[in-house]
């Protein structure tokens, strides 16, 4: 692949030494779908090389590549195997991030150059027995007492459990309502691997991931130093908040490889397989779907790199992230998926890397949020991005043409009572038949009209019938449309009459 316009010197040399890297280890990551053992040897060579250094600044001891470096770096190694890729990945957004962000001058100065070395590897830990996407209701507590907190719970589906030497730890720290109603029962801690009552409790057989480590943490009666708090108590939901983008984006860098190999083995096998005297690569099934393959790739690739950018010129980008770890995991199942298919009963075989690649589609869905999560994130983010442009335009009848069509002319404005909401209503009626008429479309056409007036006029109107009004949550008036019976009050029936010039005068009664 090619490295992107925006893309720096730095990040070009660094796309090109991680590649090569990837190239050389190829078959070590093959080794590892059959064995099963984690590459120590190949961490500790990426440690070595400084990649573990790239989101940190020099400063620091790292390589100032950015998001946008650390994503490239995740792509390549995630050509290798997952267990190396995922092992990085998680390694960034389980202390880099929250350190960057939130870490203070003593921690920087601690934990981010033995990081930049590669000294100690992260994990963060969010997930519980009983708490998942609904991260705010995270049970293991975290109790003051003196310098230092007691921790006490469990947390699971942790990836580098057992391997990292740090762990940020996601605990309550308050019970009270007020603090819960504004997310500041959380709190962020930097646990380090062997404190007393700090254990691995098991390491789950997964479908996929192979040779990485994941499994159930147990914290008991665990205590952490208050200097070891990472911002202020209470501010947890607010550190976990804000490294959700990056581990997004750096997440999703990490399908790239996969799905380059899935092509490339797809490819290749296609042209070299015969059938019906030919090539399985002239059937056009197969092109279609290497195609796609194709397409799914570069649009994956553009979505998480221009986020990077985003997160890099330290934008807000949770749209971003968020759809382009929604849509590139998608992408993963099927262009995997695909490249199977293009394979035949070769490619459900172990003896191509595609097999494996593929069980890791599920929980690329699954991880760094599930989609319906992302789905979520992106609905609310977007309609606050663009808010402006999804405004709903003015509408109005056309003189000639008698039909509603779109309009930018100012509305004209009337005075506020019952008769003037009413006839509004029915002239909205006319353009959107379908449609109630928010509160603010009504506003944006009285002149005076205060929340106290149009909602003593609203329910005078809705108490004769000549209304229906639609209140939220919190019992506002949102809504509002004109009744039947408030039509014919607002004006005679052949107000609202229209026929189309094609029309049969036989056919109107």
């Amino acid at each position: 692949m090619e490295p992107f316009s925006w893309w720096n010197e730095k990040q070009k040399g660094l796309m090109e030494d991680v590649k090569a890297f990837a190239d050389q280890n190829l078959p070590r990551g093959e080794e590892i779908f059959w064995t099963k053992e984690f590459p120590i040897d190949l961490l500790k060579e990426v440690a070595r090389k400084g990649w573990f250094g790239a989101v940190i600044p020099e400063n620091y001891g790292g390589i100032n590549a950015g998001v946008t470096g650390a994503s490239i770096v995740s792509e390549e190694l995630s050509r290798v195997c997952s267990a190396l890729g995922d092992a990085y990945e998680v390694s960034m957004f389980g202390g880099v991030e929250q350190f960057l962000t939130f870490g203070t001058d003593e921690q920087k100065q601690k934990w981010l150059p033995k990081i930049a070395k590669g000294e100690v590897v992260g994990a963060v830990c969010i997930t519980e027995p009983f708490v998942g996407s609904d991260a705010a209701g995270i049970e293991t507590t975290a109790k003051r007492e003196g310098d230092h907190y007691v921790l006490n719970g469990k947390k699971r589906f942790i990836t580098n459990a057992g391997l990292a030497d740090i762990y940020v730890v996601y605990a309550r720290t308050s019970e009270k309502p007020e603090d819960k109603a504004k997310y500041q029962h959380l709190t962020a801690f930097l646990v380090e691997k062997g404190v007393p009552g700090f254990s691995v409790e098991k390491i789950n057989e997964l479908s996929g991931w192979i040779g990485l480590p994941n499994g159930f943490l147990d914290f008991n009666d665990v205590k952490v130093l208050t200097k070891n708090l990472i911002g202020p108590e209470g501010a947890g939901w607010k550190v976990m908040m804000a490294g959700l983008n990056f581990e997004r984006v750096v997440f999703s860098a990490g399908m790239l490889g996969p799905m380059r190999e899935s092509i490339r083995h797809a490819v290749a096998y296609a042209q070299r397989r015969m059938q019906f005297d030919k090539p399985t690569i002239d059937i056009p099934s197969n092109q279609s779907k290497i195609a796609e393959m194709f397409a799914g790739l570069y649009t994956a690739r553009l979505l998480i790199y221009h986020a990077a950018y985003l997160l890099d010129q330290h934008k807000d980008a949770m749209v971003e992230a968020a759809t382009a770890k929604m849509f590139t995991s998608d992408t993963y199942e099927k262009l995997v998926s695909d490249a199977v298919q293009v394979m035949g009963g070769d490619g459900w075989t172990r003896f191509y890397p595609v097999e494996s690649y593929l069980r890791d589609a599920k929980v690329n869905q699954i991880g760094a949020g599930t989609n319906q999560i992302m789905r979520l994130v992106i609905f609310r983010g977007g309609l606050k991005a663009l808010g402006k442009d999804l405004k709903m335009p003015r509408r109005r009848i056309h003189e000639k043409l008698k039909v509603p069509i779109s309009t930018v002319q100012p509305p004209s404005k009337t005075n506020l009572n019952e008769e003037s909401v009413l006839k509004l209503l029915s002239e909205d009626y006319m353009v959107n038949p379908g449609l109630f008429m928010s509160r603010e479309d009504l506003k944006e056409r009285l002149a005076d009209a205060s929340e106290e007036k149009l909602d003593q006029a609203l329910k005078t109107l809705e108490s004769e019938g000549s209304v229906k009004l639609y209140r939220d949550g919190r019992g506002t008036i949102a809504l509002v449309k004109a009744t039947y019976d408030g039509l014919r009050k607002a004006g005679p029936l052949e107000k609202y009459k229209w026929y189309p010039e094609w029309l049969s005068k036989e056919f109107i009664f």
